[in-house]
């Protein structure tokens, strides 16, 4: 099941940003940032191999204010357009 942010419709299947990566012994904790300027705590697990498996979202910040508000640059590869 594909999941979107509730505040602006963009796939977070695919961040607009990544803020920063930090190695835990489980895998990974990713801050990532939306295109509406929200910011994103991930989990991702490691697997044995290379890939990355288990992503998980732990926490979502709003959007930023009117004045600060990210626009995208473009749509995200392979995507179809949400109405809200």
């Amino acid at each position: 099941m594909t999941s979107y942010c509730p505040h602006c419709g963009w796939p977070d299947a695919q961040p607009y940003e990544v803020v920063s990566r930090h190695a835990t012994t489980q895998g990974q904790t990713v801050w990532t940032r939306c295109a509406c300027g929200s910011l994103q705590v991930r989990t991702v697990g490691q697997s044995d191999g290379a890939q990355d498996t288990g992503v998980r979202i732990v926490s979502r910040g709003r959007p930023a204010t009117v004045g600060q508000v990210r626009r995208p640059s473009q749509e995200p590869c392979g995507s179809v357009r949400r109405e809200p």
